[in-house]
């Protein structure tokens, strides 16, 4: 059974590289992804040992310094001001283990994430949430899947490729169920044509029986 106080370890680790932001500017794309994917693993062991899923709507039953932090309790007000104060300071390695708390500070994650400059590596985290809870719960993931689409291009390429076509794949697969309420589909819909837009997945993949005729 995989250590928990390691894995706590590990977390405030990658925590700490991400809080400072001159640190966090000065990691290049691919050491960036490969905290994301840190991250992502240790998500994977910690399910194998049997804790709850994710909810977005439950928080997490142990209190965090989350919940006493002034950035994170601003940013619970959604106001645009706050959650970019703290994507400025976190970053998405910061906002996604933040997310990983579920409830009011897993949304405001969220949508702090698309004000993040390195929001393009969450791709892959937020692709797998979009595996794991129920497609009727999906619209907060699926609308910081489209903020961070919308940014403004800086570079050529993405931070994560493969977890640009990962995150794809996922939209692709709540798009096609058609026995989903149009409110799911539709804006996962125009969040897979934003990610098409980005390489994500072929154009023509993206279902148009939504569109208006």
């Amino acid at each position: 059974m995989p250590n928990r106080a390691g894995q706590t370890d590990r977390r405030r680790t990658w925590l700490a590289h991400f809080r400072a932001g001159k640190r966090r500017r000065s990691l290049g794309p691919g050491a960036l992804a490969l905290l994301i994917l840190a991250l992502v693993s240790c998500r994977h062991k910690n399910a194998e040992d049997g804790p709850p899923a994710l909810s977005l709507s439950v928080q997490s039953a142990k209190p965090s310094e989350r919940t006493k932090d002034e950035l994170w309790q601003r940013a619970l007000g959604h106001d645009p001001i706050d959650l970019a104060r703290l994507a400025d300071r976190e970053g998405a390695g910061g906002l996604l283990l933040g997310l990983e708390e579920g409830g009011a500070i897993g949304r405001a994650a969220l949508e702090s994430l698309p004000f993040a400059d390195d929001a393009e590596a969450a791709y892959q985290r937020l692709g797998e949430l979009l595996r794991q809870i129920d497609p009727g719960e999906s619209g907060p993931v699926v609308r910081a899947i489209s903020g961070i689409a919308l940014r403004p291009r800086k570079q050529a390429e993405p931070i994560d490729p493969p977890g640009l076509r990962s995150c794809a794949e996922s939209l692709l697969d709540i798009a096609n169920r058609k026995n989903l309420a149009k409110s799911v589909r539709a804006p996962a819909i125009s969040a897979l044509r934003l990610l098409a837009e980005r390489g994500g997945i072929d154009g023509g993949a993206v279902p148009t029986d939504l569109d208006v005729k």
